[in-house]
């Protein structure tokens, strides 16, 4: 057996990194829409959705006022619910919480009832 038939050509290569890519944007994109969704089915807000890191590509705003978008690199993604103060969810943003009234703050993580955050 040759070594050298063992290294694949620079256009194998390619199509290897560009399927890999897109089934990364896949993976990413059904995962993050799980949270999507069930944000959605518990009365949670969901500000953003976000495929990719980075500078921002592609975004349209829908008419519950999430915006989606794609970034320019395909590394992961990301759902920034309504009071969030950064998209992992840890703390509330307590400034915009202070000035939320009762039913706007029931539509946020941190606001929702345990059920809905677990």
């Amino acid at each position: 057996m040759d070594f050298a038939s063992l290294i694949p050509s620079f256009g194998n290569l390619a199509v290897t990194l560009i399927a890999f890519v897109i089934a990364l944007v896949l993976i990413v994109g059904v995962h993050e829409f799980g949270h999507y969704i069930v944000g959605r089915w518990s009365g949670i807000k969901a500000d953003v959705f976000s495929i990719g890191a980075g500078p921002v590509l592609f975004s349209r705003m829908d008419k519950r006022g999430t915006r989606w978008q794609v970034a320019a690199l395909p590394v992961g993604g990301y759902v920034r619910f309504h009071g969030d103060s950064n998209a992992s969810s840890g703390t509330a943003d307590a400034d915009a919480m202070a000035h939320m009234t009762p039913e706007e703050r029931r539509q946020t993580l941190h606001g929702a009832p345990l059920w809905a955050r677990a």
